[in-house]
């Protein structure tokens, strides 16, 4: 009996020196900002777009934006027509978007993806209702005839890492 409550004790020691070890978070993305110089101009792509989306500038997003792309939000997905209206119209509004991190991995020669790790204020409704929430974004880029365009955005709420305080409701 003490020899395995010693090895519990010991095992439970050692998970705990792993997880302090680990005090940066388990997620090494938060704080990458060094690319490769073939990943570098994804990652400014990704910024541009932020930029522009924080502009309402849907007709420079329309040249970035392939016309089949698709978004998903936390209220649902839709296709690249309704999300230049929304941004163009201003019921979504990407205030800011405070960017943390940024993974970009290449899938193959025509197709990349960047993980950007977020915490974005948005007005909602046209209005002035600013929404803060942390997010972790995947943008996947595909070339066509030459050009790269974003084919889909995808926003996943997260309850961990940079920007979230502990119990903090992050939607105020």
């Amino acid at each position: 009996m003490r020899t395995f409550i010693f090895k519990s004790l010991l095992l439970s020691s050692l998970l705990f020196a792993g997880l302090s070890a680990n005090a940066q978070g388990p997620f090494p993305m938060f704080n990458n900002r060094t690319h490769s110089v073939e990943a570098q101009p994804f990652a400014n792509l990704s910024q541009r777009i932020w930029d522009l989306m924080a502009d309402k500038n849907a007709d420079a997003l329309k040249e970035i934006f392939h016309p089949n792309a698709m978004f998903v939000h936390m209220g649902g997905y839709w296709d690249c027509a309704q999300e230049l209206a929304t941004i163009g119209g201003g019921f979504i509004h990407y205030k800011h978007a405070e960017v943390y991190g940024v993974d970009v991995k290449q899938i193959n020669a025509d197709n990349w993806a960047v993980y950007s790790t977020i915490k974005l204020d948005a007005a909602l409704g046209g209005g002035d209702n600013i929404v803060t929430t942390p997010f972790f974004v995947t943008q996947t880029f595909t070339r066509e005839d030459g050009k790269w365009w974003l084919t889909a955005m995808v926003f996943t709420t997260r309850t961990s890492g940079p920007g979230i305080e502990p119990g903090q409701n992050m939607n105020h």
